[in-house]
């Protein structure tokens, strides 16, 4: 079992009031306990060398310096909320500062661009640095913190155009329409008190969660929306205002216990990305109560250690011990979870298990910040989740009417990095705590392996399938709708693509008289992601007049129906071709002009 020299060990009903304590122990010291050679040993780090699986050759690993770290935000008391940043400390027991992020060798655009295969703009390749855009948006990430930033807007603005002068990516300010401030009430004024809390301030998790969701989506707007403090209350008011204004994401790096069953309504938002961090204590097992992270509505995002080749490629990563998660006490699974075919083996049983997806988050291999001009290196997974959040912004949010949380469990096992090692358990926990192949609760489905696991699918079109003649079919469906738009639709005929349509019918000619034809229809975006395909419906080559189906329009038709029907009448049926109320010679001669008698 992995050890941690800090927590492991102790009750777990004990292990939060260590939130805001040293947890991670420098590994130079040789005096230190046995639970920290354990953390170290299990680390992939250990190793100089690794194999890079998409080239097989032998790369140097970037090296993480291990040190400790402290909570931004301390255990919060009822009713109120705690963020999830955590920075890393000196020797001192002091944040490691720096007026160079090279010194704090935190994670930038490049490795995490690199590492995650995304691209840095909307609709682009793969790259790091993106050109300024002309405009920014339409597509906007809204973060929601608590309180102000301690030297105000302009402090904010400074130090995201540090940040982002350092990296090259485009300036973010309010002046160039990138950055937005509100209050909870979306009025740019006034503005909350900044928020202190012990040494430090939330003002750490809000250069944080802004910085990480520009460096993500670099064409984005950004929208901070400040609640009046960090009540529970005032901070879900603060999300049900950041959705009108319409935001592809909405990041949330924060906390409450226990369960607010009362303000779901505010997390709970279809057409809208909403991310929650999955917190920073280990797991919370079969009944946790981490509010809104526990909420099957909410994209809750885990946390990793994210080991990078020389190159910045992709070469590991494993649980971080420190990310929260667990079963929910309070919250069913939802069907995109209980139809997981390795479902059974979670231990949830009926209830909802998180996180759904995973992202680093670990300190050690956390980002440099800029805060207020000076560099710090944070992780938790209050950077796991506006990081996901930034890859929603990338593809544009998701469906209206779609529930976030159900999009990465559509998408290909391709989609996601596979986590398979390490372990987030607390003190005696065996279940619901280590990673394994597949889905698993400490990292969900895996971290991003590219844009198209958080890529909502086009909405599924219904067909319906006319009869034309002994040699046509008439198609026509209902239309699509996807995020980045509906490029088209694919037509299949007997379970092979014949053709594409812009529109939304299609006519079959060519056919054989008297055979029977199924059709789907699949739509497809500008992105090629394709929806679930339509219901199959069957045409059949027989003109509806043909009642015999022999291939001929003639008197045993008309004897048949009239048979039927009867010659007059108020339902003489659909063989009164004129409309006169009888079935008669004159419908028939009506028949045969049009098709002909034979």
């Amino acid at each position: 079992m992995h050890l941690d020299s800090q927590h492991r060990g102790l009750q777990p009903d004990k292990r939060p009031v260590l939130r805001g304590l040293f947890r991670c122990v420098p590994l130079l010291f040789a005096v230190f306990t046995l639970g920290l050679v354990l953390t170290f040993a299990s680390s992939p780090q250990i190793s100089a060398n690794a194999n890079n699986g998409t080239s097989g050759t032998k790369q140097h690993l970037l090296q993480a310096t291990h040190r400790k770290f402290k909570s931004v935000c301390g255990l919060p008391k009822p009713g109120y909320a705690s963020c999830m940043a955590d920075v890393t400390l000196n020797t001192s027991g002091q944040p490691l500062t720096s007026s160079s992020p090279q010194t704090v060798s935190g994670y930038g655009p490049a490795q995490f661009h690199t590492a995650y295969n995304l691209p840095c703009a909307p609709g682009g390749p793969i790259a790091a640095v993106c050109s300024t855009p002309s405009s920014f948006g339409p597509d906007t990430i809204a973060i929601v913190d608590a309180g102000n930033f301690e030297t105000g807007v302009s402090g904010l603005e400074t130090s995201l155009d540090d940040y982002s002068q350092n990296y090259g990516i485009p300036a973010c300010d309010e002046s160039n329409g990138c950055l937005s401030v509100v209050n909870q009430s979306g009025q740019d004024s006034p503005l909350p008190a900044a928020l202190s809390i012990d040494d430090y301030s939330w003002s750490t998790e809000m250069a944080l969660d802004v910085e990480t969701a520009h460096m993500i989506c670099q064409d984005c707007k950004i929208l901070l929306v400040e609640s009046d403090d960090d009540s529970v209350p005032n901070l879900a008011a603060a999300i049900a205002e950041a959705a009108t204004f319409k935001p592809a994401a909405i990041s949330n790096s924060w906390e409450s216990e226990p369960d607010e069953p009362s303000l779901d309504s505010s997390v709970e938002l279809t057409g809208t990305a909403v991310v929650f961090a999955a917190g920073d204590d280990g797991s919370g097992g079969p009944t946790s109560q981490w509010w809104p992270g526990d909420d099957p509505n909410v994209v809750t995002v885990g946390g990793t250690t994210l080991n990078l080749n020389a190159d910045n490629t992709w070469n590991s990563e494993t649980v971080w011990i420190d990310s929260g998660g667990g079963c929910a006490a309070n919250y069913d699974a939802p069907t995109w979870q209980t139809s997981l075919p390795d479902w059974a083996t979670q231990g949830c049983g009926t209830k909802r298990a998180y996180g759904d997806v995973s992202a680093d988050a670990d300190p050690n291999t956390g980002a440099s910040v800029n805060i207020n001009g000076s560099w710090e290196q944070v992780g938790g997974t209050s950077l796991a989740a506006p990081l996901v959040a930034g890859i929603f912004g990338l593809v544009g949010g998701v469906n209206t009417g779609v529930t976030a949380s159900s999009v990465p469990y559509s998408a290909s096992s391709s989609a996601f990095h596979d986590i398979t090692s390490g372990n987030d358990c607390t003190s005696g926990q065996t279940t619901h705590c280590y990673a394994a192949t597949g889905f698993d609760t400490p990292t969900g489905l895996g971290s991003p392996d590219g844009i198209a696991g958080f890529t909502s699918l086009p909405t599924q079109p219904t067909l319906t399938v006319t009869t034309v003649s002994q040699t046509e079919e008439s198609l026509s469906w209902t239309a699509s709708s996807a995020t980045d738009g509906i490029a088209g639709y694919y037509i299949y005929r007997n379970g092979t693509r014949i053709a594409t349509a812009t529109t939304t019918s299609y006519d079959d000619p060519g056919l054989s008289a008297n055979q029977t034809y199924s059709y789907y229809v699949v739509a497809f975006d500008t992105d090629d992601n394709q929806s679930l395909p339509s219901a199959t419906v069957n045409g059949f080559t027989a003109i509806p007049e043909d009642i015999n189906e022999d291939g001929h329009v003639n008197l045993l038709d008309l004897s048949i129906l009239a048979d039927k029907y009867g010659q007059c009448g108020a339902s003489v049926g659909r063989a009164d071709i004129n409309g006169d109320g009888c079935v008669n010679l004159l419908d028939l001669s009506l028949l045969a002009q049009t098709y002909g008698s034979e």
